[in-house]
């Protein structure tokens, strides 16, 4: 494949910066991983758990320090998830340079383009979550191992480093396991035998004991060695993921890496043992496909290491692809991503304008609270100019290798700007926890406390815009808010209390919030 050229490269790493970034800021949470994991933050802010005890502590570092940094004047929630860009850009950054290791000049880009394509990567690269440094931290490992073969110390530092952050810092002893097993397992194949990869080997072996010694030490001296060892040691082997929903989510997760990483694996399956470029993300996806049946911190949270060898796998399909089916992936990519820009103009066209009458009934229905007008106009205007661009630069693609690729990847952008112009204040009308903590925040008298017993989502975003009422024990308060499910609310009652006030989210209606005033109080 041909080297990217130093102007296609400008505008690849500014669409990859423009999509990592925007979106992080100016919103609540809308996912309830997310709000948990701001609360996990909230109590490492104020010195009640340390960062040892929470389940990613390199995540949770960097968010934290972001959060108390406040960079452009931003609130805590806006800071902390600008972790979420930091990761993902690193992702994006280590996925080229072991592109180009492993696969050779010009796979760099190509291997990019797949991994911002991928359907399930969107929603999570942008969210408050964990996930994205451990996407970061394979991208990296997956860079050493392309040093390895050529530059054996320092992709033995790499990997060294790599190793003792996937295991302290990450989910611990399962992704400790899997990186062992990607390490060893090519060393089935002769190209992987060479004395430059065993030497890196051992360098890794040995920088990455001590780092996990040296790691372990500071963990047991702190105090902090039981509650890491609980979540991230064997007890994280425990819990196994159902293979079916498992496989069923790859299916659209993974989409459409997975197609191409199938037709490159077809393209070289009779010289697979003679082809190093294919071996390791070959190996690599099967033994992260296994390490997703352990849970990381969201339901699908798993899958997303794997993306990165299937994007390694996707790049090299480039190469050989038939003009026909280049083609057809690339026009399919076209019509996909056209029909969801039309979809989203009319949905937001109903929202804002009422137009068509029968659709804005409908949204109206879905989010009652949402209020026509919420969208700024310079929003609209920006995702008025990202479609047009997109538009007129359908016809402008390069008649490259990476075309197919780089349609899935700048239509992947096109979503993701459109959501967050034009839907940002709707979703946060129908998932997020402001409006219901808004609403709630009324009952309250001035200087009043309350006891919570909710879910612990909905306790962290408490937490977050209601510090001074959140009381989950300790002094007395006359106020108390717990939540029930929808079927039980006719059969649950409060002795001694009064019922004043109740709500949910519009898009979870079956979690419903209740504040009773107590009368001994």
């Amino acid at each position: 494949m041909n080297p990217t050229q130093p102007g296609k490269l400008f505008w690849l790493v500014l669409l990859a910066s423009f999509w990592a970034l925007y979106g992080l800021t100016g919103r609540d949470a809308w996912q309830a991983d997310e709000a948990r994991n701001l609360g996990t933050l909230l109590s490492v802010l104020e010195g009640s758990v340390s960062l040892w005890a929470t389940p990613a502590p390199l995540f949770n570092l960097v968010a934290t320090f972001l959060a108390w940094l406040s960079p452009l004047g931003l609130d805590m929630q806006d800071s902390a998830r600008l972790a979420s860009g930091f990761f993902m850009l690193t992702a994006l950054l280590a996925t080229s340079l072991a592109a180009r290791r492993l696969l050779g000049p010009g796979f760099g880009a190509a291997a990019v383009l797949a991994l911002l394509g991928g359907f399930g990567l969107m929603l999570r690269a942008h969210a408050l979550m964990p996930e994205t440094a451990l996407v970061a931290v394979w991208a990296v490992f997956f860079w050493g191992m392309g040093l390895a073969r050529t530059q054996y110390r320092t992709g033995g530092l790499v990997l060294g480093l790599a190793l003792a952050t996937l295991t302290l810092g990450l989910r611990g002893l399962s992704d400790l396991l899997a990186a062992l097993a990607i390490l060893l397992l090519p060393l089935g194949f002769v190209a992987w035998r060479e004395r430059a990869y065993r030497k890196a080997l051992k360098l890794a072996a040995g920088i990455g004991a001590l780092t996990l010694l040296a790691g372990a030490l500071f963990i047991t001296q702190a105090g902090q060695w039981a509650p890491w060892w609980s979540g991230h040691g064997m007890a994280s082997l425990d819990v196994v993921l159902a293979p079916g929903r498992l496989f069923s989510d790859l299916t659209w997760f993974a989409w459409p890496l997975w197609p191409l990483a199938l037709a490159a694996i077809w393209h070289d399956h009779r010289r697979i043992g003679r082809s190093p470029a294919i071996q390791l993300p070959l190996v690599a996806s099967l033994v992260l496909l296994l390490a997703a049946f352990m849970p990381a911190w969201s339901r699908m949270g798993g899958l997303l290491p794997l993306l990165v060898p299937l994007a390694l796998l996707a790049a090299l399909a480039l190469e050989h692809l038939r003009r026909g089916a280049s083609q057809a992936f690339y026009w399919f990519g076209v019509m996909c991503f056209m029909f969801f820009a039309l979809a989203f103009w009319v949905y937001f066209s109903a929202l804002e304008w009422g137009a068509p009458a029968g659709l804005a009934r409908h949204v109206a229905q879905l989010t009652p609270g949402y209020v026509a007008g919420s969208v700024a106009p310079g929003m609209i205007w920006l995702a008025a100019g990202a479609t047009l661009a997109w538009v007129l630069a359908i016809p402008l693609f390069p008649r490259a290798q990476i075309r197919p690729v780089l349609v899935w990847a700048t239509g992947m952008i096109l979503t993701w700007t459109l959501l967050t112009s034009l839907f940002r204040p709707w979703l946060e009308a129908g998932w997020g926890y402001r409006p219901l903590v808004v609403d709630l925040a009324r009952q309250l008298p001035a200087g009043a406390c309350m006891t919570v017993q909710v879910d612990p989502a909905m306790a962290a975003m408490l937490r977050y815009h209601l510090p001074e009422a959140f009381q989950a024990e300790g002094r007395p308060c006359a106020y108390r808010l717990d939540t029930v499910k929808r079927e039980r609310i006719r059969t649950s009652a409060s002795p001694g209390s009064t019922l004043v006030w109740q709500g949910f989210r519009p898009r979870d209606k079956d979690q419903v919030y209740r504040l009773y005033k107590d009368h001994e109080i």
